[in-house]
């Protein structure tokens, strides 16, 4: 008996000396597009999912973005660990591109999480995720776009699918997706996109899942932060993400899975664009607008020597602005970018006071639509400075207005718990920690105080 005993306690030590992530078997990470804090922490906006995530599991008071603060560098940084100068992903389109977005996931130059999954032999799905075309992805139906239909969602992602998902789910989740059901005009873009997940997860049961919600950010561009329309979207995102709980509940997976709900980046209503390659036509280089930033790159056929004498023209034009306009903007140099994990090409980057965003024309352009946020900064208004309206991001990370939310829920995760700050490149590692895998990643690290000693 005292050999039973003594046996049983070293098994019993044994059992609780296991790591935490030893209980979760399942992941789904959700990420809402253009989601900032007060959409959980003010109770004015309709999210009762969101808040009872928030009180079953932890919370940060903000999520830090990536540098431009845009929707596919994010989601790339979420599911690498790192930031777009290790990734490659700097923008939502290459540079250079005629429309085309980083659709492709063989653009991402680190290893992710789909590939650390797949190694280990676990199942993984994706819903409408960011740079997730040819992805290692067990079930996928990926975010890509014909660019004459930018809206319609379903069209060209059934050449890129699973084979087979996107009919199994129509017949069992959805009914028939089609231009107008599937398309980011409309919120049921987003309430099939949680049906589709829900049915997913309930009959699959990915040990990993990642979800992407895209109508927020398409009613925050039109008509700003907090507009109403807003409120509409993020009430619908939160009756997708109900369907997702459900179907956790209906798989009896609820004591071994963990659900995370963050977004990509914040947003700022806007009311003005700047021009700045209308200053340096002359100059051997142009910027790359992306909303509330502008990144500078020189020429082709320019040589190393000639950048210093790129960065002090193109630096004393801006100068010479009238005091007023140079508040509205502050100038990054090379040195900063690389401590913000920026694109190693780069000269030079501007960043933008909240209300004004940047254009990469240098007169007044032709409105043409290649996806979210494309039709802002084109403008048939001619001048430096030039009137807008509707809102942006692509900002400093560390500004307010960027911060995007982090909820997460589920066994060994804190109950009522609350931390500061999260990363977006810390996703993956806390992921990781979850699922418990080794993923060593580029920039993201783990963030103490989610769970449960």
């Amino acid at each position: 008996m005292r050999h039973f005993l003594k046996a049983l306690a070293i098994a019993l030590l044994c059992l609780f000396a296991l790591p935490v992530s030893a209980q979760i078997k399942h992941v789904i990470l959700i990420s809402i597009d253009g989601f900032h804090p007060d959409m959980y922490l003010d109770q004015s906006w309709p999210a009762p999912n969101l808040r009872a995530l928030m009180k079953s599991g932890t919370y940060a008071d903000h999520c830090l973005s990536v540098f431009p603060s845009y929707t596919y560098p994010s989601h790339t940084a979420m599911i690498t660990g790192a930031f777009p100068a290790s990734s490659g992903v700097n923008f939502n389109q290459p540079i250079g591109s005629k429309g085309e977005w980083f659709w492709d996931y063989n653009a991402v130059r680190v290893p992710g999480l789909w590939q650390v999954l797949k190694s280990k032999g676990m199942t993984t799905a994706a819903v409408e995720w960011p740079v997730s075309v040819n992805a290692p992805v067990t079930y996928n139906i990926p975010e890509v776009w014909a660019d004459d239909h930018p809206d319609d969602r379903v069209s060209e992602a059934r050449n890129h699918a699973t084979p087979g998902l996107i009919a199994e789910v129509e017949q069992n989740a959805t009914g028939k997706l089609d231009s107008t059901n599937f398309n980011d005009n409309y919120f049921s873009l987003d309430e099939n996109a949680g049906r589709a997940a829900a049915y997913i997860f309930q009959t699959r049961k990915p040990a990993f899942m990642a979800v992407h919600f895209a109508c927020v950010d398409g009613e925050e561009h039109e008509f700003g932060r907090d507009a109403d329309s807003v409120r509409l979207a993020l009430a619908a995102n939160d009756r997708a993400i109900g369907d997702i709980l459900e179907a956790i509940n209906k798989a009896k997976l609820k004591d071994s899975t963990v659900v995370i709900v963050t977004g990509d980046h914040g947003f700022a209503t806007i009311n003005q664009i700047m021009r700045p390659n209308r200053l340096i036509k002359k100059v051997p280089a142009k910027f790359i607008a992306s909303g509330g930033s502008a990144f500078l790159y020189r020429y082709a056929e320019t040589k190393a020597s000639d950048v210093p004498g790129i960065i002090k023209e193109v630096t004393d034009s801006l100068n010479a602005l009238p005091k007023d306009k140079c508040k509205l903007f502050r100038i990054i140099d090379r040195r900063e970018l690389d401590k913000m994990g920026a694109d190693k090409d780069a000269l030079l980057a501007l960043t933008a006071q909240p209300g004004l965003v940047f254009s990469g024309s240098v007169g007044s352009a032709q409105t043409t639509n290649h996806g979210p946020g494309t039709l802002i900064q084109q403008n048939k208004l001619d001048g430096l400075f030039i009137p807008t309206s509707g809102g942006h991001h692509g900002y400093d990370p560390n500004i307010a207005e960027m911060y995007t939310g982090f909820i997460i829920a589920g066994p060994t995760i804190n109950k009522g718990g609350h931390i500061k700050e999260m990363r977006l490149v810390d996703m993956a590692p806390l992921i990781s920690k979850l699922l418990n895998l080794e993923f060593q990643t580029p920039d993201g690290k783990p963030v103490p105080g989610i769970t449960t000693p």
